[in-house]
């Protein structure tokens, strides 16, 4: 199989309660094209914390491992409010395909965010397609993105 026109490094991980859908994607995307890095967890039987997994996302996109991040957990809460923690990261909760797009053009997310208990895995597979081939607008799009970055919470 070619690879994907857009394909691109891309790291993902999930808890415990996203590790099988985490495999599926990872099939996906290999099958798409895409270098994939498998930062854990691997297994389902052995409770781990999102959170964890959102700082090791967090340094591989940070290091310039990867263009894109991956992560999953059970809602997909932890996961997005922690890769968020980092002034680095536009992490995106996504639930519908149609929300894709948008988070991509609009707020040039760069961490997609799946709730595993959440999703079935053709809406992840979809939403992950759409989110991977749709680029960031640039104008409004790209002041708004940069005054993102200078947000300091000292400012407050």
């Amino acid at each position: 199989m070619m690879p994907h026109p857009a394909a691109k490094p891309i790291a993902i991980a999930a808890d415990h309660r996203g590790v099988v859908l985490k495999a599926r994607l990872i099939q996906w995307l290999q099958a798409h094209g895409h270098t994939v890095s498998d930062l854990g967890a691997d297994r389902a039987d052995k409770r781990v914390d999102a959170m964890d997994y959102a700082v090791a996302l967090a340094a591989e996109l940070k290091h310039g491992r990867s263009d894109i991040a991956v992560g999953l957990c059970g809602s997909g809460q932890m996961m997005a409010i922690a890769g968020n923690r980092f002034p680095f990261i536009r992490a995106t909760l996504l639930l519908t395909a149609e929300e894709a797009a948008g988070a991509r053009q609009h707020g040039d997310a760069n961490m997609l965010v799946l709730g595993a208990d959440t999703l079935d895995a053709g809406t992840a597979e979809r939403i992950l397609e759409i989110f991977l081939t749709t680029d960031a607008l640039g104008d409004r799009y790209a002041e708004r993105r940069d005054r993102l970055a200078r947000l300091d919470i000292s400012a407050l």
